[in-house]
């Protein structure tokens, strides 16, 4: 059986760096969805709406 072995510093830096990078991405997904979930507001669609602001509140927290 394989036991996990810590991850070495430069990984870990890494690892953090590669989230960072992504982030702006998903800022930018997330502010997409939100302009989204306005124009379906606008035009009646409050379910769907409401799953484009839970989209965006996900996008706006970097993965785990």
């Amino acid at each position: 059986m394989a036991t996990a072995q810590p991850q070495s510093a430069c990984e870990t830096d890494r690892q953090a760096h590669l989230e960072a990078a992504a982030f702006p991405t998903r800022e930018y997904i997330g502010a997409m969805a939100l302009e989204m979930a306005r124009l379906a507001r606008d035009e009646g669609d409050v379910r769907l709406a409401s799953l484009l602001e839970q989209a965006a509140g996900v996008a706006g927290h970097p993965p785990a």
